[in-house]
């Protein structure tokens, strides 16, 4: 099957750093919209999008420097692994740069990537004897310097729950669950902070109020309010994709004063119910060993499967006024009677190693 090949638009936006995710190609210490910008400002660089029919299913940035050629972002759609895809998107990067006269192309994978080093090798990439150095100019180096580990469980759904749409839970006080507009950044942040403030929700407490707004106002971002007598007691956010065939569970949770009140099932099956649409194929999440210790559990028991994992990095918490993490042997899901084997996670396939 051929992808129909062609440069990113406006309206692709949200959908590449979609796929971008999906493929754990996404870092917290740097802005992908940022990278995108960058990128099309430049007369010597383009974002390659391959469709397959209506699908975005694989991307590349490709550029040169005025004497070598460059690959970054080179991500295929999970539903694509082994499609080859990937050769084809790394193909028109290649024909994008031969037609300018480049005459050499180079890459930098990390050494323990041994399926990224496969798949180049089988195009005809092979590894020279190089020191690569660098050297950032934005603050946000320093972050390295604390930075934090953190294992990450990406789980999905292929099909709409067999169950009722979620029942309010039986209270005496008044439940409210809608939709809102794109809250602004000082409402957000409330809601941010207090709910992620214990389970160490960095990225975008460091986003400054124009990164913030302009995340906020993506495409295909939803925000749903749960109200208790009128006071803001969680937040359901959620990333459909420009076709709106998948949706991601981008953030969830309740403020702390609302916990114990038995609104945790009712709002993550909501969750569930709100993000299936009639054109959803897929739901997605992911948790990690910082999260709530029942998070996997929930997530389990609300119908969510354990696909991929991978080792995500985080800047200092410190940076975003947070105390230090625990230790990574103080972490982790607890046990849970719908996933007790912890060996079956780390068996997971490992999204740090990119499929073709």
């Amino acid at each position: 099957m051929s992808l129909e090949i062609r440069p990113i638009a406006d309206e692709d936006v949200s959908d590449v750093i979609a796929l971008w995710k999906s493929a754990a190609l996404t870092v917290p210490h740097n802005d992908p919209y940022a990278d995108i910008r960058f990128c099309r400002r430049s007369p010597c660089a383009e974002i390659l999008l391959g469709f397959d029919g209506a699908r975005l299913a694989a991307t590349v940035m490709v550029g040169h420097d005025g004497h070598r050629g460059w690959y970054y972002y080179l991500g295929v759609h999970p539903e694509s692994h082994g499609s080859g895809f990937g050769r084809q998107i790394m193909e028109a990067a290649e024909s994008w740069l031969i037609e300018r006269g480049v005459g050499k192309a180079q890459l930098m994978i990390r050494p323990t990537n041994t399926k990224v080093k496969a798949f180049y090798e089988r195009l005809g990439y092979i590894e020279e004897d190089r020191l690569v150095m660098a050297k950032r100019f934005r603050p946000v180096a320093d972050w390295q310097a604390g930075r934090v580990e953190t294992t990450v469980i990406h789980m999905e759904m292929l099909r709409r729950p067999d169950r009722p749409a979620a029942p309010k839970p039986n209270s005496e006080h008044k439940v409210v669950l809608e939709r809102i507009g794109i809250p602004s950044t000082r409402f957000y942040r409330y809601l941010y902070n207090g709910i992620g403030g214990d389970w160490f929700w960095v990225s975008r407490r460091l986003m400054d109020e124009e990164t913030l707004a302009r995340t906020l106002a993506r495409n295909g971002a939803e925000y749903y309010l749960l109200a208790v007598d009128g006071e803001p007691a969680g937040l359901i956010e959620l990333e459909r994709t420009m076709d709106k065939s998948e949706t991601e569970l981008s953030y969830f949770g309740l403020l702390p004063g609302f916990i114990g009140l038995g609104l945790g099932r009712y709002l993550i099956d909501a969750a569930v119910d709100l993000a299936w649409g009639a054109e959803t194929r897929r739901v997605w999440v992911h948790t990690c060993d910082l999260d709530h210790p029942r998070a996997l559990g929930n997530y389990l028991r609300a119908g969510f499967v354990p696909f991929a994992r991978e080792t995500e990095i985080l800047p200092d918490p410190r940076e975003a006024g947070l105390t230090s993490p625990p230790a990574a042997d103080a972490r982790g899901h607890a046990p849970d009677s719908l996933f007790q084997d912890k060996a079956a996670l780390a068996k997971l396939p490992d999204l740090s190693d990119f499929p073709e």
